[in-house]
């Protein structure tokens, strides 16, 4: 098995991304880039001309065309938020305005933005409208996506074994196994990990009372976690779960043994491949 001998690395979805390629495949690279870019420009809350930026500029109740890729987040969103009993929620602009950790866009009235994940309808592949008034931000699981998007591209373009790293939700391709480290919410080591052919990721919490802002404004968590990781098939499954893990660990439990994931036990280390 060759090693990961080439690293590039470029600022992307507000951190560090890194991908890392045996010798002989650096060409490939730059397919990886691409994708995540390609996320980075479609499900973006800052820039005004990504899907979200028109959703929250439509009409409500006006379907928006939007990229395929948006949409499938979308609708997984909508499955972990089912699933969660409504705890997971993207529909949490107007919370992170609030707490000012997002602009608040021109003309918005957070106080009125009521809407939740279970308000967004879908028509096809490519079209989105909100039943009731939101503002959705996709930073809770779109970085785990467009990991998962860019190890796919490196996939079919032939590499044997990789890694996508977006400052922390990573995801391994291939049977050579890479060392993980895994850190607390403040920063400092919690363990290692050596993995293979799967995903993982870390969510610290942001404030006292509440693990993320990615979830149900009116449920406070029942864990006293201050970082969560969790190891699954797909990044986006990792990232997403580890804000539902730092609220309510057995319910995410519970929600990982169908979504093919488990939560890490920290600090120590580990040996998982999928």
């Amino acid at each position: 098995m060759a090693e990961l001998g080439v690293r590039r690395c470029r600022p992307l979805l507000g951190t560090f991304v890194e991908v890392a390629v045996p010798q002989g495949y650096e060409a490939i690279i730059e397919g990886a880039f691409d994708a995540i870019a390609h996320v980075h420009a479609r499900m973006s809350f800052h820039r005004g001309d990504s899907d979200l930026a028109r959703l929250r500029n439509a009409p409500l109740g006006h379907f928006v065309r939007v990229d395929p890729d948006t949409v499938a987040v979308l609708r997984f969103a909508q499955q972990l938020h089912s699933a969660s009993g409504g705890l997971f929620d993207v529909a949490v602009g107007a919370r992170l305005v609030e707490l000012g950790l997002l602009p608040s866009p021109e003309g918005s009235r957070p106080q009125e933005l009521t809407g939740t994940t279970a308000d967004i309808e879908f028509r096809g592949d490519d079209r989105v409208r909100c039943l009731r008034p939101m503002l959705i931000d996709l930073g809770g699981i779109a970085k785990g996506y467009a990991v998962d998007r860019a190890a796919a591209a490196l996939a079919m373009a032939g590499a044997p074994s990789a890694l996508v790293n977006a400052g922390g939700d990573l995801r391994v391709i291939g049977d050579l196994p890479q060392i993980i480290h895994l850190r607390e919410a403040d920063g400092s080591l919690a363990g290692a990990i050596e993995i293979a052919n799967c995903a993982v990721a870390t969510s610290g919490r942001i404030t006292e009372d509440a693990a993320s802002p990615h979830l149900d404004r009116q449920r406070r968590p029942v864990n006293v976690r201050n970082a969560v990781s969790i190891v699954a098939g797909q990044c986006i499954v990792a990232d997403a779960m580890t804000k539902g893990a730092l609220a309510d660990e057995t319910l995410a439990t519970a929600m990982l043994r169908d979504l093919g994931g488990e939560i890490l036990p920290l600090p120590g280390p580990a040996r998982l491949a999928a």
